[in-house]
């Protein structure tokens, strides 16, 4: 690949995991866009980052900037100029800075008046000029959740820089990254390989490096490792327990992918699978292993080095994981020793948040909306379980075992009401309270699950809206857009008809007086909120945005039902006669767009186009009104269809704005009826119709009836 080439190494003391992959895209898309604003972009931009160093590799970027020219207004000519019309200091000074003399200035008017003005021709400079005086800030300004200072004050950073690789076309970029000065050496690992070493540019570190066994680049240092963590496995007669973040996690804290593989003492296992595997994760950064759903007495990590010949890194690794199952072990038992109902009290001194109470507060109101949310889905078999579970879904808060581990907020719960023989509803509606936490999760199981998660959620959103505390741009400290995507997903894939207006409206009541503002204020905001989170999950289902637009519009409160005619609207869309219909309803929006509610007077009806319409319209509605009753409501759109002649006959034949202002009136008013009617389904205006395309459609379709 032609043009140049830049190399780009930031070295440093270890970087926690969890931070790298977010700051490695940040470099490479700050450098990146700020060398696009300067025509320099690079035809290839490759990333790789290990714990101790962030690399940027850039192919195919032009040699130097192009040549412009650049148009610059000086001083006002009543300041230029004085008044025997000798420039002044300030145009001198101005004539100076353009690299002209003062006789080759222009005259130009400007909104305050007449000006100075000069063209300045700027010769480019090369792109490693450009990198030299660009790459130290992105560098220095990269956004870390945590920094520090070294030295004699350099910083803040997230960890002390050692060293910076900058090569353009093999020669050094002179750059200085806090007092660090670039240069063309790096070094490996720092045991096995910590003499630095002189390099000439991208393929020569690749080779260098992978000579080294480092491997720079996080997918194929990922895929390595996911293969040697899969044969380990196997060899012990198991697999692993799938875990995408840990395997992230241990991707970054290693520059050489190596494995361990330990033993713990089997007499763990006793422990709930769920603790015993996030013991391991959490604390030792290990992976789980199993074997027909059975967990077994081993664990693999990682190692920064291909192998441990003494066997030192194996052995730590067991003695840490003893002592860490055993905390666990001697957590869970304490735990077990105070049952559910007698932590509850406990509730009381923790805090949900200042303004809005205690956890055992916030249980007071979810219990209620719990029991309305059933009320109102006649689910009254599910009452008892669904009170039962919303009485304990916060009490783990207060086990030791959810202050090590908060991963396991809920599921503690779950596996202790389990253990206390608390009926299977309740129990899983505790354990699945978090669910769904992602868009690969799914529902909690059973109804009262599905209940308490769907009043745990709306008391959240309401209360943190009541104070105002709204997500705003990529801030949402309380995660409220989760909990927002959480009851949108159970309402949906739960196929559960609540009036989620009238549930918020009551939750609302629940805060008496704690909030910062008006309920009506609360649920104006809340409604678009869950519109929005609504058009994402429909969207990711395949949904024109346009169908979805305009199901919300006729109506949002019952999400299965607004699924459905987005469903019957996706179907009838493309059809012809339908699209006619489409059409017409923005002919007719723009008509009673301005005009006001009218009254319609059959009696006035008086030509043949309109009463036409007007006995179309009324044989339309009690179609409409069957399929709505029913809740199928691609038959009532599919009818509206049958509106496309009387509609376009009706056009034709009939002057809507008619001088006689009686007629006027009276068609208004049938227009209007015609459009309220059209529109409960779904509010056609929103859908957008190409026209041509919908032209040849019609015409397809009249030929090929022609020929029948």
């Amino acid at each position: 690949m032609s043009g140049t080439e830049f190399l780009l190494e930031v070295r440093s003391e270890e970087i926690p995991a969890r931070m790298l992959e977010p700051a490695m895209r940040e470099l490479a898309t700050r450098l990146f866009e700020e060398l696009m604003a300067l025509n320099l972009a690079p035809a290839e931009m490759e990333t790789g980052f290990t714990l101790r160093r962030l690399i940027l590799m850039l192919k195919g970027l032009p040699s130097r900037e192009s040549d412009r020219e650049e148009e610059m207004v000086g001083p006002p000519v009543r300041a230029a100029f004085d008044a025997e019309g000798r420039p002044t200091r300030a145009a001198e000074g101005f004539a100076r800075k353009c690299g002209v003399e003062v006789e080759a200035l222009r005259r130009i008017e400007t909104d305050k008046g007449e000006y100075l003005a000069a063209t300045r021709s700027i010769v480019g400079r090369p792109t490693a000029d450009v990198l030299a005086g660009m790459v130290p800030g992105i560098v220095e300004g990269l956004g870390w959740a945590k920094t520090m200072r070294w030295g004699i004050g350099e910083g803040p950073w997230v960890r002390p820089i050692h060293g910076v690789v900058a090569l353009c076309d093999g020669e050094v970029v002179p750059m200085t990254v806090f007092d660090v000065e670039s240069g063309c050496e790096t070094s490996g690992h720092p045991v096995l390989s910590s003499r630095t070493f002189a390099i000439r540019g991208v393929s020569d570190y690749r080779r260098k490096m992978a000579r080294r066994q480092i491997v720079v680049r996080f997918e194929e240092r990922r895929q390595r490792l996911q293969d040697q963590l899969d044969e380990a496995a196997d060899n012990l007669g198991g697999e692993l327990v799938a875990d995408a973040e840990l395997l992230n996690r241990l991707t970054a804290i290693c520059e050489i992918p190596g494995t361990v593989i330990g033993r713990f003492d089997p007499a763990f296992l006793s422990l709930p699978r769920e603790i015993l595997i996030t013991s391991l994760r959490d604390h030792q950064s290990a992976s789980t292993l199993e074997s027909e759903g059975m967990l077994l007495p081993s664990f693999i990590t990682v190692m920064d080095r291909p192998d441990d010949p003494e066997g030192r890194i194996k052995a730590g690794n067991e003695w840490v994981v003893a002592a860490r199952l055993e905390d666990a072990r001697f957590f869970f038992n304490e735990d077990r020793k105070t049952t559910l109902e007698q932590r509850k009290e406990k509730l009381d001194h923790v805090t949900f948040h200042a303004k809005l109470g205690s956890y055992a507060d916030k249980t007071r109101r979810t219990t209620e909306l719990t029991k309305e949310i059933c009320e109102s889905l006649d689910w009254q078999d599910v009452v008892e379980d669904g009170v039962a579970a919303s009485n304990l879904l916060k009490v783990d808060l207060t086990s030791e075992m959810v202050k090590e581990f908060t991963s396991l907020q809920g599921n503690v719960g779950g596996l202790y009401a389990e253990r206390e023989e608390y009926p299977a509803q309740v129990w899983q509606a505790i354990y699945d309270q978090y669910l769904p936490a992602s868009t690969e999760d799914a529902i909690p199981r059973g109804r009262a699950g599905q209940a308490t998660a769907l009043a745990d959620r709306i008391d959240t959103l309401v209360g943190m809206f009541g104070l105002g505390l709204l997500p705003s741009g990529s801030r949402d400290p309380f995660g409220l857009r989760r909990a927002g995507q959480g009851v949108v997903r159970i309402l949906l894939e739960g196929d559960l008809s609540l009036d989620l207006d009238l549930i918020a409206a009551k939750s609302v009541l629940l805060f008496e007086d704690l909030m910062d503002r008006d309920g009506q204020e609360i649920l104006s905001d809340l409604r678009p909120f869950l519109q929005d989170r609504v058009r994402h999950l429909l969207g990711l289902r395949g949904y024109a945005y346009d169908t979805i637009e305009a199901a919300l519009t006729a109506g949002s409160s019952n999400l299965p039902d607004l699924l459905a005619r987005v469903e019957a609207l996706h179907k009838v869309r493309e059809e012809s006669d339908f699209l006619s219909v489409v059409l017409a309803a923005k002919r007719i929006a723009n008509i009673v767009r301005e005009a006001p509610q009218e009254d319609l007077e059959e009696s006035r009806l008086k030509e043949p186009a309109e009463r036409d319409l007007h006995d179309a319209a009324e044989a339309l509605r009690n179609e409409i009104d069957q399929a709505e009753k029913q809740g199928d409501y691609e038959p009532g759109l599919r009818a509206i269809a049958k509106l496309s002649e009387p509609l376009d006959r009706f056009f034709v034949e009939v002057l809507v704005m008619d001088e006689d202002l009686e007629l006027r009136s009276n068609r208004i008013a049938l227009l209007q009826g015609i459009q309220r009617m059209i529109s409960r389904t779904a509010r056609l205006t929103e859908v957008v119709v190409d026209k041509s395309e919908h032209r040849g459609r019609a015409e397809s379709k009249s030929s090929s009836q022609g020929r029948e």
